[in-house]
């Protein structure tokens, strides 16, 4: 009975793989996808690349293009927040969401491990202190950083500047509230947030902190390994760089990010 079972199980896998896969090995997330009605996109709060406008409404520069996309394809367009950033892509791979599209930087660690399409701008890390406060860069590594786990400033902190005391929290937010309590001293985030929100309202109280910055990267989408959708979102991106619809959300949103990775 136990060798029929196991038969069983082998076969019935055997079937879900044929059902998964397309001739030349793709993953059909297109086909699930159309069926569905709707593609999902994994973000965060991440002004100004993802973040809720006065009605609750998901808005910035990443979520009009993912709207774009989705229109593209025929679907709705539905949002899901990730609550763990370090968990992103394992939560792509159970299939929460269809894509990772958050200003996420592309390494060749996530590349081992999912699908990532062209680059389609270019970043820097940057750290936040509080105003007033003189930072001396060869001795960043004695300051309390905080960063987003999982992040391309979690590897700035850890790998790049060797930092001692790292406080990895959930979210660049969180970092930059960190600070702003003075719970640690300063937080490596994306420039692109940091030119957005600080200096700002909540975070009025923090500065960039002048001439220091870390690492040219880039920013890719994230999708399953093998997914068939990659060489079409591929496409799409290089056509609203293009049509000059990247550089009207660069305005609209007031970013001064760099999208001529797509050149």
């Amino acid at each position: 009975m136990k060798k029929l079972l196991t038969t069983l199980v082998a076969v019935m896998l055997a079937v879900v793989s044929l059902f998964t896969f397309t001739a030349c090995g793709k993953v059909e997330d297109e086909k699930a996808i159309k069926t569905a009605g709707k593609i999902v996109i994994g973000i965060t709060d991440y002004e100004p690349m993802d973040y809720k406008d006065e009605n609750g409404k998901w808005i910035g520069f990443d979520a009009e293009l993912a709207e774009m996309f989705a229109e593209e394809l025929g679907v709705a367009c539905e949002f899901f927040e990730i609550a763990d950033w370090d968990a992103k892509t394992i939560e792509l791979k159970s299939n929460q969401f269809d894509l990772i599209w958050n200003g996420m930087t592309a390494s060749d660690k996530l590349a081992k491990e999912i699908d990532l399409s062209i680059p389609y701008a270019k970043n820097a890390q940057v750290l936040i202190v509080k105003s007033g406060v003189t930072v001396d860069k060869d001795n960043i590594k004695n300051m309390s950083i905080a960063v987003e786990k999982g992040s391309a400033g979690n590897n700035v902190a850890a790998d790049d500047i060797k930092v001692t005391n790292i406080n990895a929290v959930a979210s660049q937010l969180a970092a930059l509230l960190e600070v702003k309590a003075g719970t640690s001293d300063g937080a490596l985030i994306d420039l692109t947030m940091a030119e957005s929100v600080v200096g700002k309202d909540d975070f009025a109280s923090l500065v960039i902190a002048d001439g220091i910055s870390y690492g040219a990267e880039v920013f890719s989408v994230g999708l399953r390994k093998n997914s068939d959708l990659t060489e079409k979102l591929n496409a799409f991106l290089k056509a609203k760089y293009a049509d000059g619809t990247m550089t009207e959300l660069l305005k609209k949103y007031q970013v001064s990010l760099n999208v001529d990775a797509l050149k």
